[in-house]
């Protein structure tokens, strides 16, 4: 008998010591392709992935479906996500999320700092693609940190897991804040709670007061405050969208326009969803999954926040259509007359127009010309949309020259000759102006050459 157990025990001695080398050689590879991720990461890759909004592998028509017939909620380029699991297949997330966190926020000097920066990165990194987000074929959506960053295409719910996951790497506690038909993040420093949102805002814009950038509770005692900021504007203009098949894009989807107060704080976009926090409690090992341990969280109802039960719903103005340019040439300066549809205002507060009329280009351009085809040649870049122009998203026009306000649609402008002028409409209304906003939707910029 003890001559059996002998046996048994050499043959498993032999068996481990003849896998001993197959597992080294494993967490050599991982280990490699740890490495080599962290060496090769460059945050310009991803920013410019992420603000590339009409590149036509974002576009939705490149699963084979028309419009109409595509699930926003499941259907998605399974193919290319697989591909990107096969890519980073043995890939230490957490060491890699500790780096990618370190080398965005290394010029930070504060908390502050470290916040706006991971914002900014984040925002600059996914792309909100209305028809598409990022499921599996069973239908269970994808919240692995490292493939979302590397497929680009985020929803709201992707890119608060991938802040939290981010914050918690580089040693911060975050959770996730549940709001009325969105998901944001919170990030804890210096005794309180951080509101970190990645989806809605333009290039890292958030709420500071007195220097601090509130908790979601906090923010909801000044629940307007969150629509001074700009937002929205990367879901104008979409490329992939057949206009000729759409006889009135923006009539139907006037939810773009809703301020963001609306699904933060009003009850109606809760529709029955408790204002939770949901706090990640996956340890090392359950981690490890497809899920990054997202399967294993509990939930804290927030009973500090105040939700609006019958306040009116706030809409920003659309961006205006011109409807006809003309230019009179005088001996000294030349006439130009501007004209153009009313923007539309669901909630009817519309007060005006800025005209901004500059020598210097705002920065940016949409990628079409949504006016009259008559007036197109006044349309400056005609090249459209690239991805560095997205830091000027969220700046207001140049205006030097002049910066008109008026509630008429048409204008007259008297400017010099042998100049070149820039000039943007800019719709605004009282709810926007009361609460300090300084962006609203803008139209297509003008070149005009006297």
């Amino acid at each position: 008998m003890k001559l059996f157990f002998r046996q048994v025990t050499n043959l498993l001695l032999l068996f481990i010591l003849g896998l001993l080398p197959v597992f080294l050689w494993s967490d050599y590879v991982n280990y490699q392709k740890t490495e080599n991720y962290i060496k090769n990461f460059q945050i310009a890759k991803y920013e410019r992935q992420g603000t590339d909004f009409y590149n036509p592998k974002y576009s939705p028509l490149r699963i084979g479906k028309p419009l109409k017939k595509i699930d926003i909620t499941y259907d998605y380029d399974f193919e290319r996500l697989f591909k990107v699991e096969q890519q980073l297949k043995g890939v230490n997330r957490k060491k890699v999320l500790k780096n990618i966190f370190l080398e965005v926020t290394k010029n930070a000097k504060t908390n502050t700092e470290k916040h706006i920066a991971l914002l900014k990165f984040l925002r600059r990194s996914s792309l909100h693609n209305s028809y598409l987000q990022p499921t599996y074929p069973d239908r269970k959506p994808v919240f692995d940190p490292l493939v979302l960053l590397e497929l680009g295409e985020m929803r709201c719910g992707h890119g608060a897991r991938l802040a939290v996951d981010l914050f918690k790497a580089g040693g911060y506690k975050a959770r996730l804040v549940q709001a009325g038909s969105h998901i944001l993040a919170e990030v804890f420093y210096e005794q309180q709670y951080h509101y970190f949102d990645t989806d809605i805002f333009t290039d890292g814009e958030t709420v500071i007061k007195n220097g601090i950038i509130p908790s979601f509770a906090q923010l909801s005692h000044t629940p307007y405050s969150i629509d001074s900021v700009a937002a929205y504007q990367e879901v104008f203009f979409k490329s992939w969208v057949d206009k000729d098949k759409i006889k009135d894009e923006i009539e139907q989807m006037p939810y773009t326009y809703i301020y963001p107060s609306y699904f933060y704080f009003y009850q109606k976009a809760y529709e029955g969803i408790l204002p939770y926090y949901y706090k990640k409690t996956a340890n090392a090992k359950q981690e490890k999954d497809k899920f990054y341990g997202w399967n294993y969280y509990k939930s804290v109802l927030d009973k500090k926040r105040i939700i609006q039960e019958s306040q009116p719903i706030y809409y920003a103005p659309t961006e205006i259509i011109f409807k006809n340019i003309e230019i009179a040439q005088n001996k000294e300066t030349d006439t130009v007359v501007l004209e153009w549809n009313p923007s539309k205002d669901f909630d009817n507060d519309l007060l005006g127009y800025k005209i901004y009329i500059s020598k210097n280009q705002r920065g940016w351009s949409y990628n079409e010309w949504r006016s009259a085809s008559k007036v197109e040649k006044y349309w400056n870049n005609k090249g459209g949309w690239k991805p560095e122009m997205y830091k000027y998203l969220e700046q207001e026009p140049h205006h030097e020259i002049n910066l008109i306000r008026t509630s008429d649609t048409k204008v007259e402008l008297s400017l010099p000759k042998q100049n070149t002028y820039y000039v943007t409409v800019m719709p605004y209304d009282a709810h926007g102006e009361s609460v300090g906003k300084k962006v609203y939707p803008m139209s297509n910029e003008l070149k005009l050459e006297l």
